[in-house]
């Protein structure tokens, strides 16, 4: 399996603050075959982008409310494992994210959010509708070249299954 050092940018119109060191991008481990085409490996980068972004976001946005809530500690527990886990570190003690874990703790903080402030998921604006069709504009980078969609990942870094690799996960119309 082909290892990718997946860097993203964060989204320029993104709705919830910059996280508080500034560097606003994400990171994260990702497996695949070198065989695996380019397209695909892109929508499921694209997709996990979104979810850790997705984590992020709701644990920095919740983080204010926890203080005006009675019986937030089950929540703030929730949120701190939810950070931890979707956080940049994880690339440097070789953890791969999974898009089910992500998933797995956007749930989790719903229902401990629900229980702690007593207002439902909904009230919160927790549940943020994710498109696929965002994906089909996403482009990947590596070694300053994008990687064309219509191409398999082995035809630009040979048929080595225990290669690592860092490709940089771009919107179509980011700048490099």
């Amino acid at each position: 399996m082909v290892v990718l050092h997946v860097r993203s940018a964060a989204p320029a119109a993104s709705p919830s603050p910059p996280p508080p060191d500034g560097d606003e991008g994400t990171e994260f481990l990702y497996e695949c075959p070198a065989a695996s085409s380019v397209a695909d490996v892109a929508a499921a980068l694209g997709a996990l982008a979104d979810l850790q972004a997705r984590l992020l976001s709701l644990c920095r946005r919740l983080r204010a409310r926890c203080a005006d809530a009675r019986d937030a500690g089950e929540l703030e527990r929730a949120l701190d494992e939810a950070e931890a886990y979707a956080s940049k570190e994880q690339v440097q003690h070789n953890r791969f994210l999974s898009p089910r874990a992500l998933r797995e703790h956007i749930k989790n903080i719903e229902k401990k959010c629900a229980t702690a402030l007593q207002e439902p998921p909904e009230a919160l604006s927790l549940q943020e509708s994710l498109s696929d069709s965002k994906h089909e504009r996403i482009q990947l980078w590596w070694a300053g070249k994008e990687l064309a969609m219509d191409q398999k990942l082995c035809d630009y870094i040979g048929v080595n299954d225990k290669t690592k690799i860092v490709v940089r996960l771009m919107k179509a119309s980011d700048k490099r």
